[in-house]
């Protein structure tokens, strides 16, 4: 999912009195209560199991853990299944398809030419990891952690939707300013920590990610990068809090932005369970949100049947995980991590050639249907989301 908007919608009715730094959750969740906190609160459960088993559990189960931790957050939780999801939505809904003039046949196009491409890429990377390495990491890192840090920012500004439904005030310049900030800072801030800066603090430390890069900045560079992840943060709730009466649930998704980034910036290890598996659950409840029949669309596919042709459509690639859990060796690390047990496995090296050329057409398929600065766009996806009766903001805008 790509960011909404920088400016959120506001409802010219306001609560009084607003109260600052006082709390409101009723009629503000996003989905429900319980969806809104597992998406916070199951990542962050596998985490602290993935930190308790390295710090009390021998090196060599501790890593098995870590690993099986990973691979749920990119399975399970739906990280690395998800994808399929938005080619299910066009199928269920033509109008997210043809929103905009032209969309259904730059979409098409684009999908075709990204899936031969990255296939091509992919399978010749298995070919010879030495002539890629470095490209691959760079692809699904840089591209995969813009994903998701757009889709953060997506959902902050659809919390902002829902609280100017429920009359609540509306964000004050700063924290509009600090959104727009958001993915070039925190993806800058990310990317120089698991590329560039030592692990550790021992002696000829490696990056987190080394894909030979050679040299990199010292493990006493993190702490400038916590700076400025804690400044940034402190101001945003400063800015939120203080401007009256503010969304509970928005500020508990802040809470988890700022967690998942933080534990990603400190402990990649444990930071890289916590953000797949945030990033897929939000993926599951956006889709099923938008899948939902709304008035006057065609009986295509009833409510009761929408997880289940959710998790039909997820399961060639949900079967691809499991495959690869068996044959993964060494530590998991980075986005969308490539084991190397598919080296010896022809079948399996196309079939996870393909699956991550889905994943890149994904990627491509998502920066169109998610245009909020585009009326036609915005309105289509605001009726599938369930947000129609929201007032478009002046200050709306995509990327």
């Amino acid at each position: 999912m790509t960011p909404l908007s920088p400016g959120v919608a506001t409802s010219p009715q306001q609560d009084a009195p607003a109260v600052p730094g006082s709390l409101r959750f009723r009629r503000l969740w996003l989905f429900s209560p319980g969806a809104d906190l597992a998406i916070l609160a199951i990542p962050l459960a596998l985490t602290l199991c993935a930190a308790g088993a390295s710090a009390f559990l021998a090196p060599a189960s501790s890593d098995g853990a870590h690993r099986l931790m990973s691979w749920t957050a990119q399975n399970i939780l739906g990280n690395a299944t998800h994808v399929v999801l938005t080619f299910l939505l066009f199928g269920v809904h033509r109008d997210v398809l043809t929103a905009a003039p032209r969309q259904p046949r730059n979409i098409l196009a684009g999908t075709l030419a990204m899936l031969a491409v990255g296939a091509g890429f992919f399978f010749t990377f298995y070919a010879d990891r030495s002539i890629h390495t470095f490209a691959v990491a760079v692809i699904f890192n840089v591209f995969g952690m813009h994903h998701t840090l757009s889709q953060h920012r997506g959902l902050w500004s659809l919390h902002g939707l829902r609280g100017g439904q429920a009359g609540l005030a509306p964000p004050t310049a700063l924290e509009r300013r600090l959104q727009q900030l958001y993915v070039p800072l925190l993806l800058s801030i990310l990317l120089v920590r698991i590329f560039f800066v030592a692990e550790s603090a021992a002696p000829n430390a490696s990056a987190y990610l080394d894909v030979g890069q050679g040299r990199v900045l010292p493990w006493q560079m993190l702490p400038v990068l916590i700076a400025l992840w804690l400044g940034y943060f402190l101001l945003l709730f400063r800015s939120v809090l203080r401007s009256g009466t503010a969304s509970g649930p928005k500020v508990l998704y802040l809470l988890g932005m700022a967690t998942a980034t933080g534990l990603a910036l400190v402990a990649p290890e444990w930071g890289y369970v916590m953000l797949p598996g945030m990033h897929g659950l939000e993926y599951y409840m956006l889709s099923a949100r938008m899948l939902e029949p709304r008035e006057g669309d065609a009986p295509r596919l009833r409510r009761a049947f929408i997880w289940p042709a959710m998790v039909l459509a997820m399961l060639p690639l949900l079967a691809l995980g499991v495959v690869h859990g068996f044959l993964l060796d060494g530590p998991v690390k980075g986005s969308l991590s490539i084991g190397s047990g598919a080296l010896s496995h022809p079948l399996l090296r196309g079939l996870t050639s393909l699956g991550f050329a889905v994943v890149l057409a994904h990627y491509y398929a998502d920066a169109f249907i998610f245009r909020f600065r585009i009326p036609s766009i915005r309105q289509v996806m605001l009726r599938r989301l369930g947000l129609s009766n929201a007032s478009p903001s002046p200050a709306a805008g995509a990327r």
